[in-house]
């Protein structure tokens, strides 16, 4: 996985501001922050960042993450 500094080169690339990285991985941009930050160590939030990255980076350039749903217990239940 890269580390967070990757992230934001990899988003700066794609001529993405945070939002719209945020926007696509259907996250707060505020999670987008602090990940570029290394602030944030949750795993889901991550993995969805690095996914969209990934795809728009090998072409996919209309990449767009449902929103996570929670349960009652407020465990994820899919995307």
């Amino acid at each position: 996985m890269s580390t967070e500094p990757d992230i934001k080169a990899r988003r700066k690339a794609l001529g993405w501001n945070r939002a719209e990285l945020a926007k696509r991985a259907a996250l707060d941009k505020h999670v987008v922050q602090l990940i570029e930050m290394g602030q944030w160590s949750e795993e889901d939030a991550l993995g969805r960042v690095q996914y969209v990255l990934g795809s728009a980076e090998s072409g996919q350039l209309d990449i767009q993450l449902d929103p996570v749903r929670e349960g009652d217990d407020g465990t994820a239940l899919g995307r």
